[in-house]
């Protein structure tokens, strides 16, 4: 707790990320085990300038975490910021060499900064539109009804794959070693 008090995450308004602060904060948060009470409680010492002059006028107003972290979005989020996720998120599709980890916090990151309320159903829409072909069908079958739950799949499934590709590897290498022994 005194950590977060001595050495708090600033934001100062227009010219940070809003997104980036607040889950940087909210890591920090979740490490010293704060709940939304004392988040709101401290806030005040980690805005600075623009920010801390915004919080100053409508503090009296904001009265729980979530509310502060919307209305700190909607002050300080910029709309090209917002554009530029979607457009990311309507095209992007996982490359060869992205592990789905990788794919689905790539995802879900840029759904947090098109929309923090965005619902789950909408998430998973994004997660199946964009993942690799070699994937898409297997998870499909399972039908996954969260972005949790498309997780797991998918990690399990990706991990299977990867595994029988190793093994074909393996036995494609020993045929290989049997033809050539047996041609000497």
């Amino acid at each position: 707790m005194d950590e977060i008090i001595k050495k708090p995450t600033y934001f100062r308004g227009s010219k940070d990320d809003v997104h980036d602060w607040l889950d940087k904060l909210e890591q920090r948060f979740k490490m010293a085990k704060w709940n939304d009470e004392e988040k709101l409680q401290y806030i005040s010492i980690h805005l600075q300038d623009d920010a801390y002059r915004w919080w100053s006028q409508t503090s009296t107003t904001i009265k729980s975490w979530s509310s502060f972290t919307e209305a700190v979005i909607k002050a300080f989020g910029s709309t090209k910021v917002q554009e530029l996720a979607f457009e990311q998120l309507k095209w992007y599709k996982q490359p060869v060499n992205q592990s789905i980890m990788q794919y689905y916090d790539k995802i879900i990151e840029l759904c947090k900064k098109i929309d923090p309320a965005m619902p789950d159903s909408l998430k998973l829409k994004y997660l199946m539109a964009g993942i690799r072909e070699s994937l898409k069908l297997h998870v499909a079958l399972q039908d996954p009804k969260t972005t949790d739950s498309f997780l797991l799949l998918a990690r399990k499934i990706e991990d299977t794959l990867s595994f029988t590709s190793t093994n074909n590897d393996v036995h494609q290498d020993e045929i290989n070693i049997n033809v050539t022994t047996a041609q000497k």
